[in-house]
């Protein structure tokens, strides 16, 4: 399977959807996963890059997934399924 723009706007709805659901900030759910909120800010826009003129899908490694998963009290599995991926 090819990670494409839709599958990265997916994951990232999908965590703001839980984050919101779960009552965390950004930043509230990116320090207990080990990440920065900057980088959750990417997650969540589906974006690779901060540059404006980047078009790249975020790609988010498993560590990463896993974390985030973990700080949202459910597995990858999960997470994934969530967002239909």
């Amino acid at each position: 399977m090819t990670w494409t723009n839709e599958d990265a706007t997916r994951l990232g709805d999908t965590l703001r959807a839980l984050r919101k659901q779960r009552g965390l900030t950004q930043e509230g759910l990116a320090y207990p996963a080990g990440l920065t909120k900057n980088s959750l800010q990417l997650l969540e826009a589906g974006r690779g890059s901060g540059r404006k003129d980047s078009t790249s899908p975020s790609n988010p490694r498993m560590a990463t997934l896993t974390s985030l998963a973990g700080a949202l009290g459910m597995s990858v599995s999960q997470l994934l399924s969530k967002a239909d991926l």
